[in-house]
């Protein structure tokens, strides 16, 4: 890197015009290992930090307390009647119950399998896990002032960096997350198979680079030969192949760090926090924050944090870009594993010379955060996968929360009491953590879900006892929808043919509406009170319906024949499409739509009660509501009037609204919606084509329109157009929060695949791939964008070469560096 910066600087390389719009070679900074190292940190960190998930749930559960659990009668009888909504808004059930495999590993019968060790040559002896739960106290009350500060410590959005740049967010955790399975033998005609696509930021350049390191054995170092793709800057290869064993990872979400409420006093010259009984000083360490962009230092400011030593820092308050002094007697503390040195990077050097799923088992034992779904395959054709990483293990009191029984308990997920009583206390045995060799389902699938089905009950803490706590890992997890979708498509193809690549690539590519096919159902019943209006006594529907007028029902009558012919496919409809296309296309349209006037017309009112935006929520938990509102409504506080939720019904407005009467009118918006100016135009559905309001666009990570994909011009869509809509296999998610429809910058970094191949005795592991970018940044290349016009928007993937052969018949240029 600095030898190419230094070229350029000497004029022996030219750089893009456009690009040096951006970047001054005159400005680059010389690189360095520990620059290296730095971004492999913050990797990890970006894929493990649920802090702010913390922080929100509790002021969610706060609230929901002052405002409707404690309701008295004075308070009103809205808010008596939702006295029982915080179950409901609270809820961690999924609506995809599809685990990647039935439970925590070892509990009853400890087979010898470990996280990060793989298989050993003896099982283990049969165990009874022991102990109980200890009772706690109360979760403690969070002052206001903590959450608001929190919030804007905890900024959100992308666009935050400077001159409205990718700021540190654009970097962390996916928004819908990534997909990765693997096949074995018994499923694959003999042989194992491997599919992955991580859910990311979409940069220009990709945020992914793919990459071939090739080192000969020398001495006793056997040497390395490891194909994949790494962040820039990050060394070595993070997710690919080696020749013997072939590596994917999505985000496995277990929750490794806890917030603290730390009551504060002063103590001698400082401030010190009560742990134990004790007063412990509170210790303080400062930075040089430098401020600039584009490589222009233009000023620093020196700030001091506050760190709590048996928890961590502080969270501070910024205001005016700057840190406001703690004067107030309670704070929070945030204690977090990557806090701690580890060694990650050796652990993907390890992983890259592994021989073996056991061997790469191992290897990940280095892998101390940032834990992930690593899905292996080998030689041998067997399937692994494992989330090894350090969980910890709480203060039993810590575990007590229940939605309905103690409400109040303690969680790790929510806001914990700092004097002591809810510590860590070790970590989770690697016996115990997520993983599986060769299992019987001949499968393993991972998509961000609950890996062993902990929360399916909703109730995340009442799993198995192990040495006094209940097995507990985490529960941000997603919605569990495409974890779902994926295990259904291995099984109907398995159960009439044996798996190949090409049905792996399928699965990568499918873009069902898996919210859709789960809710639109309950539209159609809902439109079927057209055929029955007059409905039953103190019906609103029925007042609703007679009131509607001509245009309205003709706008129900026309959605509900689009939604009763939909096959929940979801086309861009702007290639030929063909009649089911077109109904397909117009009904996505329809049922997006339709999801943002629901959200707001259902809950919105509940939440604004409350002064709690709902669209703080992650888009995984608004989802898990208005599912089991609307699929499971009996499982919902109800109203007296209608017999249906009272989520539905509008706080500001007499009487009771029901579901089905929230239902239609959504239905009604947002077919006048798609009908106007800001959406189709036209009342004519057939002109409805999903891929006009619904496409990607990729942009530069400092903002340069000439930079962009599509380049200016390029299409009057504005992007590229996608199949697919929110919560599909095919990460094509735009949200329901407004109704823009598009899709910017984010999704399916890679779509990576390796197959076992076997010839006579030998088998060996080759691999396709598509990437949205390479390489190459610079528009004067051929190469600039072919990887993504040619297979990433196509949809079909390039074999990838890997041995020396391969590699030279595939070749273009060679580079020699001296």
């Amino acid at each position: 890197v600095n030898a190419y910066a230094a070229d350029v600087r000497a004029g022996k390389w030219t750089m893009d015009s456009d690009v040096l719009v951006s970047f001054d070679p005159e400005r680059f900074v010389e690189w360095s290992p520990v620059d290296s190292l730095v971004l492999g940190r913050f990797q990890a960190f970006a894929l493990s930090w649920t802090s702010p998930f913390e922080v929100d749930a509790t002021e969610l559960a706060q609230k929901l307390g002052t405002t409707y659990s404690d309701a008295i009668a004075a308070d009103g009888a809205a808010r008596m009647a939702r006295k029982a909504i915080a179950a409901d808004l609270l809820t961690f059930t999924p609506l995809g119950t599809e685990p990647t495999i039935d439970g925590f590993p070892n509990v009853d019968t400890d087979t010898g399998t470990r996280a990060d060790g793989g298989r050993p040559n003896q099982r283990g002896t049969r165990t009874k896990p022991a102990g109980a739960v200890a009772a706690s106290g109360s979760r403690p009350p969070v002052p206001q002032e903590l959450f608001d500060g929190a919030r804007s410590f905890f900024r959100k959005g992308i666009h935050t960096g400077a001159f409205g740049a990718l700021g540190p967010h654009a970097f962390m955790h996916p928004y819908a997350g990534s997909n990765n399975w693997a096949v074995g033998p018994t499923l694959a005609n003999g042989q194992a198979l491997l599919a992955t696509d991580q859910h990311l930021q979409l940069p220009n350049p990709s945020i992914f680079y793919p990459t071939h390191l090739t080192v000969a054995a020398h001495g006793d170092s056997p040497g390395v030969d490891v194909m994949g793709i790494t962040f820039p800057g990050i060394p070595g290869v993070i997710l690919g192949m080696n020749g013997k064993v072939a590596w994917s990872a999505t985000v496995s979400y277990h929750d490794v760090n806890d917030i603290y409420l730390e009551t504060i006093a002063p103590c001698g010259a400082g401030s010190c926090v009560t742990f134990n009984g004790a007063q412990v000083p509170i210790e303080t360490f400062t930075e040089e924050i430098k401020i600039g962009a584009l490589g222009t230092i233009t000023g620093t400011k020196t700030v001091t944090y506050e760190v709590v030593p048996h928890h961590g820092p502080i969270i501070p308050r910024v205001a005016n870009h700057d840190l406001v002094p703690r004067t107030g007697t309670s704070a929070l503390s945030i204690r977090y594993t990557g806090y701690e040195p580890t060694l990650e990077i050796r652990a993907l050097w390890n992983l890259a010379r592994a021989g073996t799923v056991d061997e790469g088992f191992t290897a990940l034992a280095d892998f101390s955060y940032g834990s992930q779904n690593w899905t292996m395959i080998d030689v041998n054709r067997d399937i692994a996968w494992t989330t090894n990483a350090i969980v910890p293990h709480r203060d039993p009191r810590a575990y007590t929360w229940d939605v309905t029984a103690r409400p109040d308990g303690l969680a790790p997920f929510f806001v914990l009491p700092g004097d002591g009583t809810a510590e860590w206390q070790g970590r989770m045995d690697s016996r115990y953590v997520p993983h599986a060799i060769n299992p019987a389902s001949g499968y393993l699938a991972t998509a961000n879900a609950d890996p062993v089905g902990a929360t399916f009950d909703g109730n995340p803490l009442d799993q198995p006892i192990v040495d006094g706590r209940p097995l507990y890992a985490g529960v941000t997890y997603a919605a569990g929808v495409r974890e779902d979708r994926i295990a259904t498509l291995i099984r109907e193809t398995t159960a009439t043919s044996p798996a190949t690549l090409a049905d792996m690539a399928r699965i990568q590519h499918d873009s069902l509406s898996t919210i859709g096919e789960r809710l639109s159902p309950v539209i159609t019943t809902a439109l079927a009170r057209l055929d029955n209006v007059a409905g039953g006594p103190n019906d609103d529907v029925r007042t609703y319906l007679t009131n509607l007028g001509s245009v309205g029902t003709t706008q129900l009558t026309r959605a509900r024949a689009l939604l009763g012919a939909w096959t929940h496919a979801a086309p861009t409809a702007l290639d030929a499409p063909s009649p089911q296309e077109l109904t397909d296309s117009a009904s996505t349209a329809i049922f997006n739509a339709w999801m943002h006037f629901f959200i707001i017309n259902s809950i919105k009112d509940e939440f604004d009660a409350m002064s709690f935006d709902l669209w703080r929520l992650e888009s995984n938990q608004i989802i898990r509501i208005i599912h089991a509102m609307l699929v499971h409504p009996e499982t919902f506080a109800q109203s007296a009037l209608t017999a249906q939720p009272i989520l539905c019904d509008r706080i500001a407005t007499a009487g009771d609204d029901s579901c089905t009467k929230v239902i239609l009118e959504s239905l009604v918006a947002a077919m006048a919606h798609l009908e106007s100016a800001a959406g189709f135009g036209t009342a004519e559905t057939t002109a409805w084509t999903w891929g006009t309001l619904h496409h990607l666009t990729i942009a530069p990570l400092f903002p340069n329109a000439a930079l962009e994909l599509p380049a200016p011009g390029e299409t009057t869509l504005g992007g590229f157009a996608k199949r697919g809509d929110n919560f599909v296999v095919n990460r094509s998610d735009m949200g329901w929060a407004d109704l823009d429809f598009a899709q910017f910058g984010d999704g399916p970094a890679q779509r990576f695949m390796a197959q076992t191949v076997t010839s006579g005795s030998e088998t060996v592991l080759e691999a396709k791939w598509a990437l949205p970018g390479g390489v190459i940044y610079d528009k004067r290349s051929p190469h600039y964008r072919d990887l993504l016009d040619n297979y990433y928007l196509a949809e079909t993937h390039f074999d990838a070469p890997f041995t020396l052969v391969q590699i030279v018949t595939a070749g273009e240029s060679r580079w020699d560096f001296h």
